[in-house]
């Protein structure tokens, strides 16, 4: 635990809440699953209650994340479950190689981070499955290249469905994942596209107002003027 503890004093060392300036290797390959994983950096994000805790290989499958939002979601997972164990937990994201914690604000993170880090590096593995939410896209994605703005209109929601997550995955899904957090599509009714903040984004003031009115801003331009969007 020593190096994690020495991110915790750089963090808490009166640094104005930067992370410590340590390179992770962007190349390393899923480490074995009986193998521990080690916290190479804390980094906070835009929403003041949630920090990802970088790890020092991929924790999940490329393409995939994984959320917890409660306790009882965490069942059966032994990282998450210790994780809720700790009071104040409120939310877990895994996502390539971090793990977003986000806590109650109720709780500082002085009393938080230490048991938090420690109960990552004991208890992750690496995911070798997981729901498939962000899958690795083509550089063009063909859902895109064969769409125009002009059908939206007439397209089932289904295909109203691929034609926004394709631009998500563009436009939106990589900005929130550099700040720990992510997005899903969660239904279109009309001219309504609902959406669920997941990480860091889930509890960030942010996300109810400047990232939901760019995001529906984006979409009236891309898309259709009269789309409305609804965070859920």
């Amino acid at each position: 635990m020593g190096l994690f503890k020495g991110w915790l004093e750089k963090l808490f060392a009166g640094n104005g809440g930067n992370s410590a300036d340590a390179p992770i290797s962007h190349t390393a390959k899923p480490q074995d699953e009986e193998k521990h994983f080690k916290v190479v950096r804390v980094q906070p994000t835009p929403n003041p209650d949630a920090f990802q805790f970088i790890m020092s290989g991929p924790v999940i499958a490329a393409g995939t994340t994984k959320t917890f939002e409660s306790a009882e979601d965490a069942k059966d997972d032994l990282l998450a479950e210790a994780l809720f164990a700790i009071f104040g937990v409120e939310n877990v994201f895994l996502k390539e190689n971090f793990v977003t914690v986000t806590k109650s604000k109720v709780v500082g993170w002085h009393t938080l981070m230490e048991p938090i880090g420690e109960t990552i590096e004991e208890h992750l593995r690496f995911i070798a499955t997981a729901k498939t939410q962000n899958a690795p896209k083509p550089e063009i994605d063909p859902v895109l290249a064969e769409f125009n703005k002009e059908d939206f209109v007439n397209c089932t929601d289904e295909q109203k469905t691929k034609v926004i997550e394709a631009l998500l995955d563009v436009a939106v899904r990589p900005a929130l994942s550099n700040d720990g957090g992510g997005l899903d599509i969660i239904g279109i009714e009309g001219n309504v596209v609902k959406i669920h903040y997941q990480g860091a984004c889930g509890s960030c003031p942010s996300s109810t107002t400047g990232t939901l009115n760019y995001i529906e801003n984006f979409l009236k331009e891309a898309i259709h003027p009269d789309l409305v969007v609804q965070a859920n």
